[in-house]
């Protein structure tokens, strides 16, 4: 049995990355022996893993980026070695600096996964540099959208054969609503509030939308640093009748078919899973057109609305085309099943294994 590991900066994190390890972990685990490594882990695992899973914690605190790769370098080179390991997954950009340079002295096949997109942080000389080094180290690498993988070989100049594309997959066992409710009143935007999130513009954009249609009210799950800030602002545009920040919950993919549509208000993306599970959720979506990520999931004008990057007029405008328009909802609702098949968990995981089939098999 060939054997895989997934190398993670924290699996306590309640993120999108450890969210998207866990999975892989646990879907892979029917066919390879996996192991699941934390860089630093400063709490309880924030996602399950199957008890044949095998996890191991490096650290148990993160320190300076250049210290934790000096630290944990003889750690993974030792584990690697120990465990016969055939390919290992870093995931994301931290794991990638600090494990990249293991290939000098291993011979398990490295994959630097990027679970961002390059372009987006391109301003960010520390993470391009940190970027560089690990696609450049790694054996492959695996971007999240057909966008970001022509970026790696244009601004890297990358052997194009050195890079792919993975899409995160729809979760089947996920609950879903059994029908689209067009009637609702309600519309949903969720994530971790962060300063790329948005939600301080998704609340601006809300405002005169809230004040045209006075009936539809706009939830927004999640939690992080910007809450105060979105708190406040909300208070400040007296939307607290129609706006409510629900924190964090654990129930959202049972409460999709609570509403009309999803908003999506990010400044930028990777490949939002929550686009996928609205879209799953037959919910038609308004989102900002960012660099990567939305428009390989929706579908302009068929299954929801995309407008320029920032524009909080727009975004007001989409939804209000939405809320006025019943037929259009339904009918976007009702397409937006059309081309779910490339996300699903089936086809990303034959991609996953036939990578590691590839990779482990070269020498």
């Amino acid at each position: 049995m060939k054997k895989i590991c997934f190398v993670d900066y924290d699996m306590s994190v309640r993120g999108g990355v450890e969210q998207v390890t866990a999975a892989l972990a646990n879907a892979l685990a029917d066919q390879y022996e996996v192991h699941v490594i934390s860089l630093c882990l400063n709490g309880d695992l924030a996602y399950e893993l199957k008890p044949s899973v095998h996890f191991f914690p490096v650290l148990e605190k993160e320190l300076r980026l250049r210290e934790m790769q000096t630290r944990c370098k003889p750690i993974l080179k030792k584990y690697f070695a120990d465990h016969k390991i055939d390919v290992a997954f870093l995931q994301g950009n931290y794991p990638g600096f600090i494990a990249a340079p293991v290939r000098f002295s291993s011979k398990t096949k490295l994959v630097f996964c990027d679970h961002g997109a390059l372009m987006n942080q391109w301003d960010r000389r520390d993470i391009v540099v940190i970027r560089l080094l690990a696609s450049r180290l790694c054996h492959k690498v695996i971007a999240l959208t057909e966008q970001s993988c022509r970026d790696y070989v244009r601004k890297f100049h990358l052997p194009k054969r050195k890079v792919g594309y993975i899409y995160n997959w729809i979760d089947v066992d996920n609950p879903r609503s059994a029908a689209y409710d067009a009637r609702s009143r309600r519309i949903v935007s969720a994530g971790r509030f962060g300063k790329e999130k948005g939600f301080d513009l998704l609340v601006k954009a809300f405002a005169p939308v809230a004040k045209k249609h006075p009936e539809w009210h706009l939830d927004i799950f999640g939690d992080g640093e910007m809450m105060p800030t979105v708190q406040k602002l909300v208070q400040e545009l007296a939307l607290e009748e129609q706006l409510h920040l629900l924190g964090m919950r654990t129930d959202l993919a049972r409460r999709y078919g609570d509403y009309s549509m999803y908003v999506l208000p990010s400044h930028r993306e990777g490949l939002p899973l929550v686009l996928l599970e609205a879209k799953a959720n037959r919910l038609p979506i308004v989102s900002f057109d960012v660099l990567t990520g939305p428009r390989e999931i929706i579908r302009d004008g068929v299954d929801g609305i995309l407008v320029p990057p920032e524009d909080t007029e727009q975004l007001g405008a989409g939804m209000c085309r939405l809320i006025e328009d019943e037929a259009l909802r339904r009918e976007m609702s009702r397409r937006s099943q059309e081309n779910l098949d490339k996300f699903s968990k089936e086809t990303i995981l034959q991609q996953w294994c036939s990578l590691i089939e590839e990779l482990s098999t070269k020498r």
